[in-house]
């Protein structure tokens, strides 16, 4: 058994509404008269090739996003960590709130890694842009996909049958690819990630021996020089031959009969 770690990203459709002018308008509910909505999903599970995709490219199909979301449900109920890339204001937000709209209920908890948090707050400072696209130009040598500067998301609603066709496939192809990039930034960003032990979830989780919290290799270095330091005491330290995560051990090395107040 593995930790099931799922990597999502939503696309959104515009909303339609009634408006006098083009500039500074402020827009109230009872204007609008298509609410945006999730146009479609791309997902993968760590350690699978195969990326899924659902869609519901026609506003008026309601049993085609209803399936849509269905299939998302399901995916997150069965997650034990769900990797995204500003997920937690805006991916996991919206399917969470459609879900409720809905009246699928909530899945199952899951543990969400955000990797922008991961961004903002080890590398901030030496990057020029919070963006998926930039971290993976800088990181990956890698970028997201480029639409050619096609409205994808005119055509798709507006449409001839042609177009609509064309800008399907580049959304998909988009909204895929930015998976892939998220996927590939995850493991880049494991070692920074001391909330996630992903050597919990392992069937030899119980056997006594020494494994990395990251990728469960048993290929550990001790650090003999440095420490790793709590209010409490000193653990002896460990890093990963393999991936190059850290941790530390569970005994004490050190500790005082006081502790700070």
């Amino acid at each position: 058994m593995s930790a099931r770690v799922l990597i999502l990203d939503i696309e959104t459709q515009r909303a339609i509404v009634e408006t006098f002018g083009l500039f500074k308008q402020f827009i109230g509910i009872d204007q609008v008269q298509v609410p945006t909505r999730v146009l479609c999903w791309a997902a993968k599970w760590r350690g699978e090739d195969r990326v899924m995709f659902k869609a519901a490219w026609d506003d008026n199909d309601e049993a085609a996003y209803r399936t849509m979301m269905q299939v998302m449900w399901d995916a997150l109920d069965s997650a034990d960590i769900v990797v995204t890339w500003n997920g937690d204001r805006f991916d996991l937000q919206w399917l969470e709130a459609e879900f409720l709209r809905l009246g699928m209920g909530r899945p199952l908890p899951y543990k969400s890694v955000d990797l922008i948090k991961t961004v903002r707050r080890w590398f901030k400072g030496g990057l020029m842009s919070m963006k998926l696209d930039w971290s993976s130009r800088m990181i990956l040598k890698d970028r997201k996909v480029h639409h050619g500067g096609s409205d994808l998301w005119w055509d798709i609603r507006h449409g001839t049958r042609a177009e609509k066709r064309a800008a399907q496939k580049i959304m998909r192809e988009y909204n895929e690819h930015d998976v892939e990039l998220t996927a590939r930034l995850f493991e880049t960003h494991l070692p920074y990630r001391t909330d996630l032990n992903l050597a919990l979830y392992e069937d030899t989780v119980d056997d006594g021996i020494e494994r990395c919290v990251k990728c469960n290799s048993e290929n550990l270095k001790k650090d003999g020089v440095k420490a790793y330091v709590t209010s409490a005491g000193i653990y002896q330290m460990y890093r990963c031959k393999d991936c190059g995560a850290t941790s530390r051990g569970k005994r004490i090395r050190g500790t005082t009969e006081l502790r700070p107040v």
